[in-house]
């Protein structure tokens, strides 16, 4: 069941606006990369697909807030893709931040928490190893993908919770 809500609600325990009855929904998550959806649904949701708001879907991890972006309407259907909420990290800047020589739980809260804007979001690492990471005029979204690079782990996203993992999974 997809759930239509607001741009700017940030609980999604009840059914939102509208349940959504879309042709088509196609969850997309790559390790590390990309995570989004794609949603085909008939043209009488257009007024509920556009671009801001949240469609929650259910995904393997439970379920899931998507923004809604790339808006496209035909004469029968309207397409859509929509991005993980962990992308709104775009939205915070970090002006001129520094951690210097620790580990990865706490680089993450601290850039997390010195943004021009208060974040919504909570972080968690698991990862021990001591590191650098000196950041000027960067996002939120930026400077995880440089804690990534320098302390290394898997991005574990959960709405507006964000992880480092050393390991995800056993095989």
């Amino acid at each position: 069941m997809l759930k239509i809500f607001n741009a700017t609600d940030k609980i999604y325990t009840s059914n939102g606006d509208i349940v959504l009855q879309c042709t088509k929904a196609k969850v997309h998550k790559a390790l590390n990369g990309d995570f989004y959806i794609d949603i085909e649904a008939p043209l009488n949701y257009v007024d509920y697909l556009v671009a801001n708001n949240i469609i929650v879907a259910p995904t393997p991890q439970g379920e899931q807030a998507f923004r809604i972006t790339n808006i496209d309407k035909t004469k029968t259907k309207i397409k859509c893709k929509a991005w993980h909420v962990f992308y709104d990290t775009k939205n915070y800047l970090i002006l001129d931040n520094r951690v210097e020589n620790r580990d990865c739980n706490y680089a993450l809260d601290y850039f997390n928490s010195n943004t021009d804007n208060p974040s919504p979001f909570t972080t968690l690492s698991d990862i021990t190893s001591l590191n650098t990471l000196y950041c000027v005029r960067t996002s939120l979204y930026e400077a995880i993908q440089q804690i990534l690079t320098r302390w290394g782990g898997y991005l574990v996203r959960d709405n507006f919770n964000i992880q480092i993992k050393a390991n995800i999974g056993v095989d």
